[in-house]
């Protein structure tokens, strides 16, 4: 896909699914030296919850230990050009449009190539 359709295709995205999301630079005991004071950023970002599983067998091929793992996966991608900082691993993004939405950690940071960075999350509140 083209440069400037993928573009035209991501603010579409972030126009009709988009969420205001605050991410906060951290490491563990506290805030980033460098970042920009600790202070949150707030960007639009498309928020997504995906349900996943996992089968696992035992041992033998036919062992009958076989079991289904249920989960969920979050994910966050976002304009990277919006931050005035790049996102690492244990910074904090909340969730702005209802405070009962629950507040992620970034566990992983995959840049996309094209002004988009996608954020693997793990839920740190309920």
């Amino acid at each position: 896909m083209k440069a400037a359709r993928l573009w035209k295709l991501h603010r579409a995205v972030d126009r009709h699914c988009a969420e205001r999301v605050s991410i906060t630079p951290m490491q563990a005991g506290g805030y980033v030296a460098g970042a920009p004071s600790g202070a949150a950023v707030v960007v639009m970002a498309y928020v997504a919850e995906t349900s996943t599983s996992v089968r696992t067998s035992g041992n033998a091929a036919n062992s009958g230990h076989n079991a289904q793992l249920l989960g969920v996966t979050h994910s966050a991608k976002f304009t990277t050009s919006e931050l005035p900082f790049d996102v690492a691993s244990g910074y904090v993004l909340t969730r702005l449009d209802d405070p009962a939405l629950p507040q992620f950690r970034v566990s992983a940071v995959w840049p996309f190539g094209t002004d988009r960075t996608v954020l693997l999350l793990v839920k740190v509140t309920a």
